[in-house]
């Protein structure tokens, strides 16, 4: 009887050392993996994102693929604010900002500028 229990015991054991550990941090890593966190590839100030395209290659064959605008981040001084702020923007929009100035812009695309 007594036996047979431990042999039973060595039997669990035994299979228990081939099977991945069930921590908390292994469940916490399952579920990060389940859900990336990724950062927005928009405009702040236009709401420009990602364009819809097609790579046609000599034997014309379509693959797709995505084109991202040219986002970068930058510090403008606001004067109505009296403070920097920081957004990211796309290449076009900074040009349009330095035509109009920031609040203008902002005023126009209806951005508020306090949340940056």
């Amino acid at each position: 009887m007594l036996a047979r229990v431990l042999l039973m015991l060595c039997a669990v054991v035994g299979a228990a050392a081939f099977h991945a550990p069930t921590w908390p941090a292994a469940s916490l890593s399952a579920s990060r993996s389940s859900s990336p966190i990724q950062m927005s590839r928009v405009c702040d100030m236009t709401g420009k994102s990602a364009n819809n395209a097609n790579r046609v290659t000599f034997s014309n064959k379509h693959n797709a693929y995505r084109q991202y605008p040219n986002l970068q981040t930058k510090r403008f001084f606001s004067p109505e604010l009296n403070r920097q702020v920081r957004m990211k923007v796309a290449c076009s929009t900074i040009r349009t900002i330095r035509k109009l100035g920031i609040d203008a812009t902002a005023k126009k695309y209806g951005v508020d500028l306090s949340k940056f």
